[in-house]
């Protein structure tokens, strides 16, 4: 299922200059997938991961009505350690109590049956996942949003976007623009990876740690391109 969900991306993320929210999906699944989440606690743990990887993202829905307090607000409110800490219990304890993300994802396999390749899922119930298993996940996918965003910032016509991590403690901010908005390469890696996984399942820990390595050398290298890393 995941493969399939993982595959639709593609599709909102070519046609769009922003592609933050498919990217930090995808980062968040391959990380599930190198650490063997999946082996440990089955597809929802995976799930909770890719969720998790946008929720900072919170902060941008000022957008809907009002500009300013977007500009004000994004990457700072939700991109900071005290909102991760809380959103990561609220996940925690709303998926132990409900398991409303294994709710959702039966109702997907229902009505896309290609979603799935027959094989029976590890089950998983929201009683076997412990909900300071859901809280790790969780923590940890939304740290690795903060790095993603503080190196993929900028480009033609636009400022670098800075975060805040220690909001409202402190307003010192942090950036390191390695690429700028719409760089293409950090999808298509990351999409690459997904196809191989959906490939070869048997070696899926493996591709998605390879898919990582790439993508950490892509921004190294055009880091350097740009003259930016090591300046």
């Amino acid at each position: 299922m995941f493969v399939y969900v993982s595959c639709t991306l593609l599709n909102y993320s070519c046609g769009t200059n922003f592609v933050t929210s498919p990217e930090h999906t995808l980062v968040g699944i391959h990380v599930a997938f190198a650490f063997g989440v999946h082996r440990y606690f089955g597809w929802r743990g995976v799930a909770i991961a890719g969720l998790a990887s946008n929720i900072p993202d919170w902060d941008g829905l000022p957008m809907i009505f009002d500009m300013q307090r977007y500009e004000s607000g994004h990457r700072v409110w939700g991109h900071n350690v005290m909102s991760i800490v809380l959103t990561s219990l609220v996940l925690g304890m709303t998926q132990r109590r409900f398991d409303w993300i294994g709710r959702v994802g039966r109702r997907v396999a229902a009505r896309l049956p290609e979603a799935t390749d027959g094989r029976r899922e590890t089950e998983v119930t929201h009683g076997n996942i412990m909900m300071s298993v859901c809280v790790g996940i969780s923590l940890f996918a939304q740290i690795i949003h903060l790095p993603c965003d503080m190196v993929v910032s900028g480009g033609k016509g636009l400022s670098d976007w800075a975060i805040q991590p220690w909001w409202p403690f402190s307003n010192t901010a942090a950036v390191y623009p390695l690429i700028p908005w719409g760089d293409i390469g950090p999808t298509v890696i990351l999409m690459g990876g997904i196809i191989a996984i959906a490939k070869w399942r048997s070696h899926t820990s493996t591709f998605a740690s390879l898919t990582l390595v790439a993508l950490v050398g892509y921004l190294l290298l055009r880091g350097m391109t740009r003259g930016v890393l090591f300046v």
